[in-house]
């Protein structure tokens, strides 16, 4: 019997499902998200492929789960335990703002100050016991915490990166007093030290614990009712894979599960294909997620923001989001300007055209007014698309209060949109040191082929990648990344006083913990592959670097390599270093990332085409830059390799639509990715 693999993504509008063997890409299946209930939507997803359950050894899935109850404030009801005198850093934070909105306003906490508790204990920066913890005053706040219900408590003490003990200790108290309750610490989840940080991180994964904790539970269930005896993995931000019993302990590692995913995808596409250079151009019906990908490797970050505020320091693969989807309403301030997202119409209702009772005008409607999306051809024919209710949308709500006419309204809607992502593409680029005319687009997700070109060349990025599936990139991705796992630990030295033994004792203890966290996934240690780096930054700032390391016994002539990689960095990112002499550099924080390579789908390449002329279906008017022009309309999947056609096109296939603008031309290499040259042909 031929094993079978499956890629999950579950999305905030659509769940994508790709099953595969070891030849390629056999089939798909793409259906509604079903939130709250997402496993529905998984199970819908696996149900309506052609293979049964049992026929599988692997389901891979990325999930929203955590981040929607974050976003939606349905988390677990959750409490904090921390050091007297620390009870209000979570709203304090570091006392900055993300934003010069003069009407910003930080995100609501996620634990009430009324369930903010402090404990008489301390620990110095040196680690060394200043108040001793007194039994009896945990014991009592436990009484306290069990009247309350609480179902999560987050443990986070100052100090306690040095010395956990009292950590250790609260826990295992509470672990005793309440049972059944989700208890995180805060020196196994982010030993590191900025508390603000740390608080932050540990809180977020003890809110949502309960909440993916039931989330996993209901899925293994249905899946072993289903008769489902194989693999399951979920991704996690960092780019890799983990088993839902890692995901109970460390939820909060999933917050990027999809987006992560999708970049990973992209890079392994784009490598394929011989682009090294990428921006990975992910939108759905809510989001858009765009990832970097330099010389082949996708850019990473220690430390990301949700709900533009909280912070979450965990590895993660650099994503930047914007509420900019399909399904992104379009609307009139009370200035009466135009603007768009970010709020979205979702799954349910959807934008209007879907005729789900919806009556917003979004970007699909606007596209669907523009000729740019045939609703015959929406999803293969399998969901009804209703171009009258589009219309009604845009006209009613954008067009008759601006004075517009519907093609002119529908025109204005995109052009929004595209500047609100081009905004975003600028500051994944530009603002952090690279330069877009050396980098390819590589647009994937249900709608990003629709924009990708006319952002991409109002941002100068030459060339426009489309991958053969691209609604179900992110799901295929799924099956292309490892099981990954990080360690950290602090050490706050700076260059001219530590002692290599110091790191080599650092680097010690976390290539054993990460080997040892591979171990329980079932990688043996000697086929777990490890990578060192450590966080660098000049001594005073807040904000560094990251720099590779050598592994193995260090020398220390490794001082010097991390000190040029991080005045490298600094170099190109602010155009300039410190004099040698006068600047003093801090090693902050050391890091170990180990993976365990999993058997990897490989991509399928297409068979050579007998010239685009056999894929052109039909000829319609579509609109581009202010008037209706006549378009030819390909079907995908009648193109091969070797093909090539000029703009302006509309190439449709099942899972998303492809826009071409005028004076652009395509050609589809090996592996089917249609390559869009925005250049002209030059």
């Amino acid at each position: 019997m031929t094993a079978f693999r499956a890629g999950i993504d579950i999305g905030g509008t659509f769940t994508d499902t790709v099953i595969v063997d070891a030849d390629g890409l056999l089939s798909y299946v793409k259906v509604p998200s079903t939130p709250p209930a997402f496993v529905e939507g998984l199970m819908n997803g696996v149900e309506r492929g052609p293979h049964a359950l049992e026929e599988m050894t692997l389901l891979a899935h990325g999930t929203t789960v955590g981040i929607n109850a974050i976003v939606t404030r349905r988390g677990a009801k959750a409490a904090l335990v921390t050091t007297k005198g620390f009870r209000d850093l979570m709203v304090i934070r570091r006392g900055d703002r993300e934003s010069f909105d003069l009407w910003w306003q930080p995100p609501k906490p996620m634990i009430p100050r009324r369930f903010r508790f402090e404990l008489d204990e301390r620990i110095d920066y040196l680690g060394d016991v200043v108040t001793p913890l007194d039994e009896q005053e945990v014991r009592e706040l436990a009484a306290r915490i069990r009247a309350l219900e609480i179902e999560a408590v987050a443990v986070v003490f100052v100090n306690s990166p040095v010395n956990a003990t009292h950590e250790q200790q609260v826990k295992a108290l509470l672990a005793e007093e309440l049972p059944g309750v989700y208890i995180s610490a805060s020196n196994e989840i982010l030993p590191e030290i900025l508390e603000s940080e740390r608080t932050a991180t540990t809180t977020i994964n003890a809110y949502i614990g309960p909440v993916m904790e039931q989330y996993v539970g209901q899925l293994e269930d249905r899946l072993s009712g289903a008769g489902y005896d194989g693999d399951v993995t979920i991704a996690t931000s960092s780019g890799g894979v983990a088993t839902p019993e890692s995901v109970r302990r460390v939820p909060a590692r999933t917050l990027e599960s999809g987006p992560a995913a999708g970049v990973m995808a992209g890079r392994e596409t784009a490598r394929a294909a011989g682009f090294s250079n990428v921006v990975t151009f992910d939108m759905g019906g809510t989001s858009l997620d765009l990832g970097i990908v330099v010389d082949g490797e996708a850019r990473r970050t220690n430390e990301y923001l949700i709900e533009w505020g909280t912070p979450v320091r965990f590895p993660s693969i650099d994503v930047f989001s914007i509420g900019a989807g399909g399904g992104s309403i379009a609307w009139i301030d009370t200035g009466g300007s135009l603007r768009n997202g970010p709020q979205s119409a979702g799954a349910r209702p959807g934008p209007a055209c879907y005729g789900a009772g919806g009556d917003d005008p979004t970007n699909t409607d606007a596209q669907v007014v523009l000729g740019r999306m045939r609703p015959e051809a929406f999803l293969g024919g399998e969901m009804a698309i209703d171009s009258e209710l589009a219309g009604a949308a845009i006209r009613e709500k954008i067009g008759e209060p601006l004075g517009l006419g519907l093609d002119e309204a529908a025109d204005a809607v995109i052009q929004i949109a595209n500047n609100n992502m081009l905004q975003s593409l600028r500051l994944a680029t530009v603002e952090r040191g690279f330069d877009p005319r050396e980098f390819s687009l590589f647009a994937f997700g249900g709608a990003g082929p629709l924009y990708a070109a006319e952002v991409a060349r109002a941002g100068s990025i030459p060339t426009v990648i489309v991958p053969r599936y691209p609604g179900l990139t992110s799901a295929l991705g799924l099956l292309l990344i490892d099981i990954r796992h990080d360690a950290s630990r602090s050490i706050l030295r700076t260059n001219r006083e530590i002692e290599i033994g110091e790191l080599n004792d650092a680097y010690a203890e976390l290539d054993e913990r990460v080997h040892g966290l591979l171990e329980s996934e079932g990688v043996e240690r000697s086929a777990g592959a490890l990578t060192r780096e450590i966080d660098v930054r000049y001594f005073g700032q807040s904000e560094g670097f990251t720099v590779s390391v050598p592994s193995g016994e260090l020398d220390e002539e490794v001082l010097g390599t991390i000190t040029g990689g991080f005045l490298e960095q600094q170099q190109r990112e602010f155009g300039y270093v410190m004099p040698e002499d006068f600047a003093t550099i801090e090693l902050v924080t050391a890091r170990v990332s180990g993976v365990g390579t999993v058997e990897k789908v490989e991509l399928e390449q297409v068979a050579p085409g007998n010239g685009a002329g056999g894929a052109h279906v039909s000829t319609r008017d579509v609109y581009f830059e202010g008037a209706s022009v006549e378009t030819a309309i390909y079907g995908r999947e009648q193109l091969g390799a070797g093909d090539s056609f000029e703009g302006p096109a509309i190439v449709e296939q099942t899972d998303s639509t492809t826009v071409v603008p005028p004076d652009t031309h395509v050609r589809v290499d090996e592996y089917g990715n249609l390559v869009i040259d925005l250049t002209g042909g030059a």
